[in-house]
């Protein structure tokens, strides 16, 4: 207690009993609704899945909001820039009353400059192209992108460092609609984009096997610090007991590409139920962690050490027995609530009733969400009582943007059969920079794959790397954020994802950066 009561006054910088973060939600006037089902017995029906997306996609500066109802409309919200947000006049075309939506992530896949947004669904996913900020048109079919399945999540990245962003989408299995279950009714599917505003299913230049598993959630990553992008995919075993997937990027060849499998090296290899996957540097050693949830048994924090993880989730406080008659974890989010320079977690969270003598289960109820402070990116500390986010609510999805402004990373919560909760960050806690990449020519428009390396004059060297597609789906607000603790200013080293390398000195703290590849004065 007497350490809870010192670590409460150090990260609250007014009063002592003002929660870290408040929900703002109607007075922000997010009012979007979420409507599931999941009937095993009787119905056969059910469709778990949840979006929420951050993206500036009128690029007025200030990040908006598009969430899905799964049986309810979508709606995009756009960010007023006065605390507050109003349905867009585009959202009606992107709210699919008559589709279950589920994941959703803003990409330029086209490199015009202006964010476009794929929905996974139940059925036939849809892109939409920006055109301008005017409107958006729907291009599923030129795309060749409107796989049918039971879509949850998607990532995107560019595997073959082309200039081009490619698309991953995970499906979730046919039960309970289907008995027998088909596991090729399931299958992933991996997209290239070929640059003409068309992309090719290439799924197959990866394991068969590995990609019927009843995925979850897809994120592409450099895990072994070779410069392109890798992928891993979080399994649900309860439908077809594969495990975890790792592939590693081996270049061109194989018929198209060269993918290996490299889960069971690589000590990736759990065989879960899988819900969610974040990575993040949480441990400040210049390489990318993973932390993934799980439906039944503990969470899993896994160490990366030059390729190789360890599993670190109870060494570092994080691994929340939410086992059987306890809870379920969804989604994930590393960011750094307090700026002080280290990744702090947050973990979305469901409980999980079983009745006797019945062995009646049900596993969508309200629980508290956690959050943990990272204590010097060995140990973290259960800080959920004291961060504001106390209610308890049926969350699945999580994603972080900086929606006011202020300097310091907000969260937006989704909350299944309920709607959505937006928590601004109270704030006053330490100096920040917010450093927003811009690709050209080899490098795609969004900057996906590139790393920034931020160094204050305490030696501490923070590392974080561009990537669309994060936790459960979702993604999290594009421009990088940094805390700096009470560092004045830092020294930038960027590495753009074709190589190229540029360094900034002395950037003053408290402020937002805009770095163009192969533009910027001294930085291309």
């Amino acid at each position: 207690m007497l350490a809870l009561s010192l670590f409460t006054s150090a990260v609250v910088s007014a009063q002592p009993d003002q929660p870290i973060f408040r929900d703002v939600s109607v007075e922000a006037g997010i009012t979007a609704t979420h409507r599931g089902l999941w009937d095993d017995k009787e119905a056969m029906q059910g469709y778990l899945a949840i979006g929420q997306a951050w993206g500036d996609y009128d690029r007025d500066g200030w990040v908006d909001l598009f969430v899905t109802g799964n049986l309810d409309p979508n709606v995009l919200f756009r960010n007023k820039g006065d605390g507050s947000f109003s349905i867009s006049a585009h959202s009606e075309q992107l709210s699919l009353p008559d589709v279950a939506s589920g994941g959703a992530t803003w990409a330029d896949y086209n490199n015009d400059g202006w964010l476009d947004l794929y929905i996974v669904n139940f059925g036939a996913n849809r892109l939409f192209r920006n055109d301008g900020g005017a409107g958006f048109t729907d291009v599923t079919l030129e795309a060749g992108v409107g796989d049918t399945g039971k879509g949850t999540s998607a990532a995107w990245g560019d595997y073959d460092s082309d200039g081009w962003l490619d698309l991953y989408v995970t499906n979730w299995s046919c039960y309970p609609e289907c008995d027998p279950v088909d596991f090729t009714a399931q299958q992933d599917r991996l997209y290239h984009n070929n640059g003409d505003g068309s992309f090719t299913d290439v799924t197959l230049t990866l394991d068969y096997a590995l990609t019927l598993g009843a995925g979850f959630a897809p994120a592409f990553l450099d895990f072994d610090g070779d410069g392109d992008q890798d992928l891993y995919v979080v399994n649900d075993k309860m439908q077809n007991a594969i495990g975890n997937a790792l592939f590693r990027n081996d270049g061109a060849g194989c018929g198209h590409w060269c993918w290996t499998e490299t889960a069971d090296e690589s000590g990736t290899d759990l065989l879960i139920n899988g819900m969610g996957v974040d990575a993040a540097d949480y441990d400040n050693d210049g390489d990318l962690d993973l932390y993934i949830t799980d439906m039944v048994y503990t969470m899993y924090l896994l160490r990366n050490d030059k390729g190789d993880f360890k599993s670190r989730a109870h060494s570092a406080g994080v691994a929340i027995n939410l086992g059987p008659d306890s809870g379920v974890g969804w989604g994930a989010a590393f960011f750094d609530f307090d700026n002080d320079g280290w990744q702090d977690l947050y973990v979305a969270s469901t409980e999980y009733f079983q009745t006797f003598p019945e062995l009646e289960t049900t596993f969508m109820n309200p629980r508290a969400d956690a959050l943990f402070h990272n204590s010097g990116g060995r140990r973290f500390i259960d800080i959920s009582a004291i961060s504001g986010i106390d209610e308890a609510l049926p969350t699945l999805g999580v994603a972080y943007a900086d929606y006011d402004r202020d300097g310091d990373l907000d969260l937006v919560t989704g909350n299944w059969n309920s709607g959505y909760r937006l928590y601004q960050n109270q704030g006053g806690r330490n100096r920040w920079l917010s450093v927003e990449l811009r690709g050209s020519d080899a490098v795609n428009r969004d900057a996906v794959g590139a790393r920034v390396y931020v160094t204050t004059a305490d030696g501490l060297t923070q590392m974080q790397a561009v990537r669309i597609g994060a936790g459960l789906g979702g993604n999290n607000q594009l421009p990088l954020h940094f805390g700096l603790g009470g560092a004045a200013s830092a020294n930038l080293r960027i590495v753009w994802s074709n190589g190229d390398e540029c360094r900034l000195q002395n950037v003053p703290a408290n402020q937002r950066l805009r770095l163009q590849y192969g533009r910027t004065a001294g930085c291309g």
